[in-house]
């Protein structure tokens, strides 16, 4: 009988297998739950290391009127549901499945906190992901899925169980972040002072602009990218400002960002630049906002709390990893540990 991987065991699966590589596709059609039922010992017998989960209790779902499995090496989640919608759900073939990355978004947010759910979302949204290890370090990959397509699974699993926090997260996720640093300082501005942000307006991550002539004779190139981008309207003037992320061990070819740097400064960008000590230091934050005194503010934002805020910037930099299983002289370039598994990832 076929058997459903959900929750932190499909979340694995989705970290251990680059969409590079994966052979999975999503389903094309309803899956009935009554008919991800194991039956006696199958779970047990089941080897799903070969889809890239390793690590115990294996989760999975079942139908509400099942039996929960007893065992300690297997969790059994109850859906209320009669069926998952198809594209919502991975074939792994022989029988096995996999929560899809919205499913999988939307289960995870039920069971963590929602600084911890709008972190994940970053991730399954943006094109890195972290290893399915518990360390420190990511690598990169295409986007997995999108604030739109995790809004549109919301609402055709209109019935749901544990909707709702998925709902209240995905209003603070932006698509697009490249890093773990994109997604600290992007929640770090736009997240509302009362969980501790500076609740600015949301920002663009990686957002592209077109250069003219004159641009691209500087940097070569028909577009550049803002890392973390504001562009507004103020007192009758738009303004373009942006962060980017620097350092040895971030932007390895000081050239090459100097140059894309004053092709944006001609397309009328104003860049602050941020590293690493800045992202894990929240005065240092602090100082880069005040940079940014002209963006826009939230409707209804309160004073900047900074007691909440020092606690936020920890939870992040705790959700991200930063420095989880490596010496602090490791932990503090993560582009380095992403290059690495990018050369390794070729032979996967």
């Amino acid at each position: 009988m076929p058997i459903l991987l959900s929750h932190n065991s499909s979340l694995e699966r989705l970290r251990a297998v680059p969409p590079q590589v994966d052979t999975a596709r999503r389903t094309g059609k309803p899956l009935q739950l009554d008919s991800v039922i194991p039956k006696g010992r199958e779970l047990t017998r089941l080897d799903p290391t070969s889809p890239g989960v390793s690590q115990h209790p294996l989760h999975h779902v079942i139908p509400s009127s099942a039996k929960r499995s007893l065992s300690k090496d297997v969790r059994s989640h109850l859906c209320s549901l009669e069926q998952i919608p198809s594209g919502l759900l991975l074939d792994l073939g022989e029988g096995l499945y996999s929560a899809g990355p919205e499913l999988t978004f939307i289960q995870m947010a039920s069971q963590t906190s929602l600084v911890g759910a709008v972190v994940l979302g970053h991730e399954l949204c943006g094109t890195y992901s972290h290893f399915s290890k518990f360390v420190s370090g990511f690598y990169d990959r295409p986007a997995l899925t999108s604030t739109s397509a995790i809004q549109n699974a919301i609402e055709r699993l209109k019935g749901l169980r544990g909707l709702g926090p998925a709902r209240t997260a995905l209003r603070w996720i932006r698509d697009g972040s490249a890093s773990p640093m994109e997604t600290v300082v992007s929640c770090m501005l736009h997240l509302p002072c009362s969980l501790g942000g500076f609740g600015l307006m949301p920002p663009e991550l990686n957002c592209k602009e077109t250069l003219d002539e004159a641009a691209r004779h500087i940097s070569c190139k028909k577009t550049c990218r803002v890392d973390t981008a504001y562009r507004f309207l103020s007192e009758g003037t738009w303004h373009k400002e942006g962060l980017e992320f620097d350092g040895e061990s971030y932007h390895r070819d000081a050239e090459a960002d100097r140059v894309r740097r004053e092709a944006l400064a001609h397309m009328g960008w104003t860049i602050y630049v941020v590293d690493v000590d800045d992202m894990t230091t929240y005065k240092r934050i602090k100082e880069k906002v005040a940079l940014l005194d002209r963006v826009p503010r939230q409707r209804g934002s309160e004073e900047v709390d900074e007691r909440k805020g020092k606690e936020l910037l920890s939870r992040l930099l705790r959700a991200t990893r930063f420095g989880v299983g490596q010496a602090p002289s490791e932990a503090s370039v993560p582009r380095k540990t992403k290059q690495t598994f990018r050369r390794r990832g070729a032979g996967l």
